[in-house]
C-alpha cells in the first residue's frame, strides 16, 4: 500500500488550463498536465505553445516535455523568433542555459535572407545571433547546397562549407571541394557577393558554428 502510494504522488496529472510560467517560459498547454514529481519534469502530451520574452521565441508543439528553467523538448513543432525566422522540425530541444535550440527530422528554416533551408540538423544561437545548419544543407534561395551552412545576423554574412554548390543567375554556379568555402554578404535582404576566398579572421569566426 506505501508503495503504491508513492508511485501515485511521483506522477500527478493537473488539468488543462490558462498559461503558466516554467522557467521562465510562458507556455499555454492544450491538454492536460503530466507532473514527474521524481524528476521535476512536466509532459504536455497534447502539446501547446510555449514563449521566451527574454529572447522572443515561441514555438507551438504537438507534444511538448518541460524541465523547467532548463531543457524544453518538443515534437512537431513549430518556431518563430524576434527576427522573423520560421522554423519546422520533427523534433526541436531548447536548451535554456546554453541558450541553444536545436532542431531534427525534417527541418526547414526561413527568414528574409534564406528562403526553404534544409538541412539535417539546425542550431539557433539565442545568444550571438548565429544560425547553423548542418548535414545535406540545401537552399531555395540564395540557391545553394552544402556540407555545412553558418549565417551570422549581426554582420549579415553566412559561410557555406564544401563541397558546395552555390549559383545566382544568370551567373554561372560556383562550386568547391571539401575543406573549401564560400563566404556570403548579404546588403539588408538581398544579396551582395560570394567570395569563395574568404579570410583566415572570417574563417576563424565562423568556424565554432559549422561543426
Amino acid at each position: 500500500m506505501h508503495r503504491l502510494l508513492l508511485s501515485l504522488l511521483a506522477s500527478l496529472t493537473l488539468g488543462a488550463g490558462s498559461a503558466v510560467t516554467f522557467g521562465g517560459l510562458n507556455v499555454t498547454p492544450r491538454g492536460p498536465q503530466n507532473l514527474n514529481l521524481e524528476t521535476g519534469t512536466t509532459d504536455l502530451p497534447q502539446g501547446g505553445t510555449a514563449t521566451d520574452a527574454r529572447t522572443g521565441l515561441r514555438l507551438s508543439a504537438a507534444h511538448i516535455q518541460l524541465k523547467p528553467g532548463d531543457l524544453l523538448n518538443a515534437q512537431d513543432a513549430t518556431l518563430t523568433t524576434r527576427q522573423g525566422g520560421s522554423l519546422r522540425a520533427s523534433n526541436v530541444t531548447y536548451d535554456l542555459k546554453r541558450g541553444t535550440v536545436t532542431a531534427s527530422g525534417g527541418v526547414t528554416y526561413t527568414d528574409a535572407r534564406l528562403k526553404d533551408l534544409r538541412a539535417s540538423r539546425l542550431v539557433l544561437h539565442l545568444k550571438t545571433g548565429f544560425v547553423s545548419a548542418l548535414g545535406g544543407v540545401k537552399a531555395q534561395a540564395p540557391a545553394l547546397s552544402g556540407a555545412a551552412l553558418a549565417f551570422d545576423a549581426t554582420t549579415a554574412q553566412a559561410v557555406l562549407s564544401g563541397p558546395y554548390q552555390y549559383q545566382l543567375p544568370p551567373q554561372p554556379a560556383i562550386q568547391g571541394r571539401a575543406g573549401e568555402s564560400l563566404l556570403l554578404t548579404f546588403s539588408g535582404n538581398r544579396l551582395l557577393r560570394a567570395n569563395p576566398k574568404p579570410d583566415a579572421a572570417t574563417l576563424a569566426r565562423f568556424a565554432p558554428y559549422l561543426k
